[in-house]
């Protein structure tokens, strides 16, 4: 090369040095007063991306018919912790909400995409973003059912008239009037703290027999009494999917159940081609994401007739049902709006907002306000924690509060709510020899509530190891909070917290490194937990000092109860599963275990009087199958002052048949027995099904009729078909 051409060349080069660091000049300037990064420090990469950005289309977030750009939305503050004892922090406006969402990845660009807008409800001609006014006036979103009707008590057809009273019953009998509890004793749905009422598919007040059809959707009432049997009255379901209720006093009955609203059509991105778009072609074209329309919904219903019940109100709250209870006269509901993946221009309050409708509020869905959305600091999740409390006999107008974090379980004592919410975090470091580097990954928040009739309001947080099961892994005694969790890394804990500060006071050692929980139950000053890989060891815990919980007594057996119930003082039912070691031999001849086989339903009774020496002083093998209660303690009916606990059960029997039926069983002077076994002619389903008693008489209702039994000889009285 020339020495000419060398000299062009470097004059070339020094003109384009020029321009290049005129352009970072600039283009520094704009990203550092955007970002307050300055980009000579950035490394190259990262430096080359953000030059690179300048020259990619803006991307805009369009809501509530506005549009937003992502420089405005990204300087919004938020707050990132909440110190101790005060209220979590208000979203407040929708600016907030959006850049709490895009921070979660709710919300993603798709400024390089087209969209293809397809519904189960028609394809929208001009694939505009249906607000609530338009889904509205479309009929894609319709008013709660009936509430026009039972708001402005317009149009109501005509009630028919109550049934004429059988002639097994005499006129004194039938009064409609005579709504008191039977003075003979009867079931209750089995629960978990005194005072605080679960819903169930079946109850009895000791004269009627009230049960939900799962499979036909209707509810009946059912005058019972021995072996005459009479449905009195039936409530057919028809906007919603009954799934449990509630016995209020003796004339208020409220169904919970769930219903689908289309809120907003369901949306598609195609990719950018030169392709028309055909909605009967689905090829290549990938969901645009997902959020829920499902409404839980709760209808109160007036039976001081019992012949004629009444809907007298309804309410629909957004999401899935976390759980309920009811404490009094207030019912309280908890559920879970799940969102994510929506594109910045979807981002319309239809898709980002919670929801709730009231029929005092003539049946229109309502957006909970922004001033009713709190954000928990540092969440990942992008659903919403909904509360809402209503009194049945109140006119009072129904507000439930929203919270931007997600929920899995719920415990609930008489003055308090805890929900919890499990999230991932390493952090303490495991007792498993070999593994004590390993890190703790599961972590869980849990929410409390102070409640007062239907106040409902955030009293603070508290964060533990590990992740509970269930309901019964949680607590309140005392003044604190305890609760049970477990990890795959590290085993389980029961850890205890001041409830007025939900701080950790104390935390027992790890149980069972390796072995995952099965099943925990609280009774006073005791913790008793049950873990599994494959042997099932019982841990009584003592919780009398909460700054020092420690483990007393370790019991291991075959198996592992899924459910723990106290049948006396000292004395635990536990109801799970029977396992049986497999074993394989060496080349020695020795035996060495290699797995485990489960070999069907197990009843176990349990002495724990001396905690130090916890004992399994009988057991039961009910044979391969499952039941319900395993999973679902509502599914056990007690009679404790007969020492009768019974359940649905489904299983081989003796004669190799596959059978639903039920057991009894007696606990009596340290034994477990089964009292009996019924098995019906009749096609029953578990899920669907319970044992109840009203005196001296058993009863087995099912999804299409009710068995009576005589409750000492277990001889089959009567039966009514549906």
């Amino acid at each position: 090369m020339t020495s000419k051409r060398i000299a062009i060349l470097c004059l070339i080069l020094a003109v384009l040095s020029v321009g290049m660091l005129t352009l970072i000049s600039v283009a520094s300037g704009s990203l550092e007063k955007e970002n307050d990064i300055p980009i000579s420090a950035k490394p190259l990469p990262a430096m080359v991306a953000d030059l690179m950005g300048l020259f990619k289309p803006t991307a805009n977030i369009k809501s509530d018919g506005k549009t937003y750009t992502l420089k405005t939305i990204n300087v919004v503050p938020v707050v990132s912790t909440v110190p101790e004892g005060e209220h979590l922090p208000v979203v407040g406006d929708r600016e907030t909400l959006l850049k709490l969402l895009i921070d979660k990845g709710a919300l993603y660009d798709n400024s390089t995409q087209k969209r293809g807008r397809i519904s189960a409800w028609g394809v929208m001609e001009d694939g505009a973003v249906m607000g609530i006014d338009d889904a509205v006036e479309s009929g894609a979103l319709r008013p709660s059912a009936n509430a026009p009707d039972i708001a402005l008590e317009a149009q109501a057809p005509p009630m028919a008239p109550p049934a004429p009273p059988d002639s097994a019953w005499d006129e004194a009998e039938m009064d409609p009037n005579k709504t008191e509890s039977s003075d003979e004793p009867y079931s209750k749905t089995n629960e978990q703290t005194k005072g605080v009422n679960e819903g169930d598919i079946v109850k009895t007040d000791g004269q009627y027999i009230y049960a939900l059809s799962q499979d036909s959707n209707t509810l009946r009432i059912i005058k019972a009494d021995g072996k005459k049997l009479e449905v009195v009255s039936t409530i057919q379901l028809t906007d919603l999917w009954g799934t449990e209720f509630y016995l209020i006093d003796d004339d208020r009955l409220a169904i919970i159940g769930c219903e689908y609203v289309p809120i907003e059509d369901i949306c598609r991105d195609v990719d950018v081609d030169d392709k028309p778009f055909d909605p009967d072609t689905m090829t290549d074209i990938a969901p645009y994401g997902w959020y829920q329309n499902n409404f839980t919904v709760l209808e109160i219903y007036d039976i001081s007739i019992r012949e004629a019940p009444e809907l007298s109100r309804r309410v629909s709250m957004d999401g899935n049902s976390v759980s309920t209870r009811v404490i009094g006269s207030v019912v309280y509901l908890a559920t879970n709006k799940q969102i994510w993946s929506i594109p910045y221009d979807e981002a319309d309050s239809p898709a980002i907002l919670p929801y709730y409708c009231d029929t005092l509020l003539e049946g229109n869905f309502e957006p909970i306000n922004f001033d009713s959305i709190y954000y928990i600091p540092d969440s990942i999740d992008a659903s919403y924690l909904l509360i809402g409390a209503i009194d049945v006999y109140s006119d009072a107008e129904f507000e439930p509060e929203a919270y931007l974090g997600a929920s899995s379980n719920l415990y609930m004592s008489r003055s308090a709510m805890y929900v919890t919410q499990n999230r991932w975090e390493q952090s303490v470091r495991t007792a498993i020899p070999g593994r004590e580097n390993d890190f703790i990954s599961e972590k869980t928040d849990i929410l409390r509530f102070s409640v007062s009739g239907t106040d409902v309001t955030y009293a603070g947080m508290g964060t533990v190891d590990g992740s509970p099961i269930n309901q019964y892994s949680m607590d309140e005694y005392d003044g604190y909070f305890r609760i049970a969790t477990t990890s795959w890394e590290a085993g389980t804990f029961v850890t205890v917290l001041k409830t007025s500060t939900m701080r950790t006071v104390g935390r027992t050692e790890p149980l069972a490194p390796g072995e995952r929980m099965q099943s925990a139950r609280f009774n006073g000053d005791m913790g008793y937990v049950v873990t599994f890989q494959n042997m099932d060891p019982l841990f009584t815990i003592d919780l009398r000092d909460p700054n020092n919980p420690k483990v007393l007594g370790e019991l291991k057996i075959p198996g592992f109860s899924q459910y723990l119930h106290m049948v006396g003082e000292g004395i635990v039912l536990g109801i799970g599963r029977d396992v049986q070691e497999t074993y394989t031999r060496d080349a020695n001849g020795a035996e060495r275990v290699v797995g485990i086989r489960d070999v069907g339903i197990k009843a176990s009774l349990f002495d724990v009087s001396n905690p130090f020496d916890p004992k399994e002083i009988d057991v039961l093998a009910l044979g391969e199958g499952w039941a319900e209660v395993s999973s679902n303690p509502r599914a056990l009916m007690c009679d404790s002052e007969r020492g009768l606990y019974g359940f649905m059960v489904e299983r081989w029997d003796n004669a190799g048949n596959w059978f639903c039926g039920a057991v009894v069983l007696r606990v009596e002077d340290g034994q477990l027995l089964i009292d009996a076994t019924l098995k019906p002619n009749e096609y029953l389903s578990q899920n669907s099904s319970r044992l109840c008693f009203i005196g001296n008489t058993l009863y087995l209702v099912h999804g299409s009729g009710v068995i009576a039994y005589d409750y000492s000889s277990y001889a089959r009285l009567a039966s009514i078909s549906f």
